[in-house]
């Protein structure tokens, strides 16, 4: 699934190349990933301005209204000077001015895009908290919210209630270079220990940007080319593979039905 840095690299790639560009025509290949029942009609002739992000979602400003965007499980934009056969997973198509096309492809459907009067007005982006890569929260506002909360501290982290943009790839990261066992109850984490982890969190996040994000299966940038930070990754996905700080095999569990790799000694 595109995490935050993978979104922050799909919104810087897009603001090289959208602002300016004007709808011609959206073609809708599968309705089930478009929200908003007239989206085709209210981006005609719209022009585009600006890309931006909260947390996961995709933010498009237009010369009127917004378009608000999930990736969901494996979605990408790709941007195209000289269009292209229509490809299997394909689901919204914008012809854009100066022979440019938009694709949104996205092969398990769970992405989908969604009309906005303003961003003020999605309750989905509502529900978020501080941003994660803004550095929005402090370390005791963390401590304090966690106070009584029994959780593991890497489902808290990934609740986008709490902190929004942090998901299984990094938390697990961002826990292993902080020496914070995934398993502790997130109410005995240390003020000290939540600043490292909100140190961490900002290492990881900006170097996984600068990176391009991280491709483990589907991801891809807007040239549709993959990221690279996967080579720089520490324990996820290496169960049984040496601790790069102690030796030890790295282990795998599973927390809130989610894969969580990390060292025994933190």
């Amino acid at each position: 699934m595109p995490e935050l840095p993978e979104v922050e690299t799909i919104v810087q790639g897009l603001n090289l190349v959208l602002p300016g560009l004007q709808v011609s025509q959206v073609q809708v290949l599968r309705s089930s990933v478009v929200k908003t029942p007239d989206l085709a009609a209210r981006l005609q002739g719209q022009v585009f301005k600006t890309v931006t992000r909260r947390a996961k979602y995709l933010l498009f400003e237009l010369s009127q209204g917004w378009l608000l965007a999930h990736l969901g499980m494996s979605g990408k934009f790709i941007f195209e000077t000289s269009p292209t056969p229509v490809k299997p997973h394909d689901r919204v198509l914008f012809e854009l001015s100066k022979g440019s096309r938009l694709i949104f492809n996205e092969i398990r459907c769970f992405g989908f895009l969604e009309w906005l009067v303003a961003p003020q007005a999605s309750p989905r982006l509502a529900k978020l908290g501080p941003d994660a890569l803004r550095g929005e929260q402090s370390a005791q506002a963390l401590k304090e919210q966690a106070r009584g909360v029994k959780r593991s501290i890497k489902e808290w982290l990934m609740d986008q209630a709490v902190i929004a943009g942090i998901g299984n790839i990094y938390a697990c990261e961002i826990l292993f270079s902080a020496q914070v066992l995934p398993t502790r109850a997130s109410q005995g984490i240390t003020l000290a220990e939540w600043k490292r982890i909100l140190a961490e969190t900002q290492r990881i996040l900006q170097l996984a940007v600068q990176h391009n994000g991280t491709s483990i299966s589907d991801y891809r940038r807007v040239d549709d080319k993959t990221g690279e930070f996967q080579n720089f990754l520490q324990v996820y996905g290496k169960e049984g593979q040496p601790c790069p700080r102690c030796g030890k095999p790295i282990r795998k569990i599973v927390q809130g039905g989610r894969g969580t790799w990390f060292c025994c000694k933190g």
